[in-house]
């Protein structure tokens, strides 16, 4: 469970140009704080993981980076984090990839379970946490399954955050939505909520080769060297 297209649509589309303190929930091997730290120049990052591997893998991911003085990890679970006085109101991003399989099978890996079914941490659980530690004016940007997005606009609307802008994922253009990701902000947002649709491959594959939209090779261009095949 290290870099997969959930983390790296996240990270790429989440908008961090004027965040100083951002939290990553679940931040795994810190591939999306990683990400959000190479943008948000100025600002601190925070990413709070469970799993004591990825925990480790984490910090030393952020050692190496060259923003090591800025980005960090703490080995702790959203909701006790979340009970930390001095984060109550603290961040103004929470970004979070949570893990989001409702009564699906599961493995015989508890690390890779933990990662994927949200038995250990519902939706009710990370929308609540992200209430406590944003600011008045913070925002709370995820990624989710187009299955259950009603589900979710239903959870966060009540707990008062506002749909700022959302982008339906889809694998091909002749494919239903997949994901969504999605950017909220604690009370009445200063416009309407803007609609985007991501294609990540145009068509058929060319040689094994994926033929990547433009739009989904524009987000990622600021962290690859080169694109297969070109």
């Amino acid at each position: 469970m290290k870099v997969g297209t959930d983390a790296l649509l996240l990270g790429a589309w989440a908008e961090v140009s004027t965040s100083q303190r951002i939290i990553d929930g679940g931040t795994g091997c810190g591939i999306v704080a990683l990400m959000v730290c190479q943008r948000a120049t100025h600002a601190q990052i925070i990413g709070v993981e469970l799993e004591p591997k990825a925990v480790r893998e984490a910090k030393a991911n952020m050692a190496r980076s060259p923003w090591s003085s800025r980005i960090s990890a703490i080995k702790d679970s959203l909701q006790s984090f979340g009970t930390r006085t001095e984060y109550k109101g603290y961040f103004d991003t929470f970004l979070i990839n949570p893990p989001f399989f409702h009564g699906k099978p599961k493995s015989s890996d508890c690390a890779r379970n933990l990662a994927r079914h949200d038995d250990s941490l519902p939706i009710h659980v990370f929308l609540d946490v992200a209430r406590d530690l944003l600011n008045e004016t913070g925002s709370l940007q995820l990624i989710w399954p187009w299955d259950r997005w009603q589900e979710l606009k239903k959870a966060a609307e009540a707990r008062d955050f506002s749909l700022l802008r959302n982008a339906e994922v889809h694998g091909r253009k002749d494919l239903d939505p997949s994901r969504v990701l999605s950017h909220w902000v604690k009370g009445i947002p200063s416009h309407e909520s803007k609609n985007e649709v991501i294609w990540i491959e145009t068509g058929e594959r060319i040689k094994g080769l994926p033929q990547l939209s433009k739009r989904y090779k524009a987000l990622l261009n600021p962290y690859v060297v080169s694109w297969p095949g070109e």
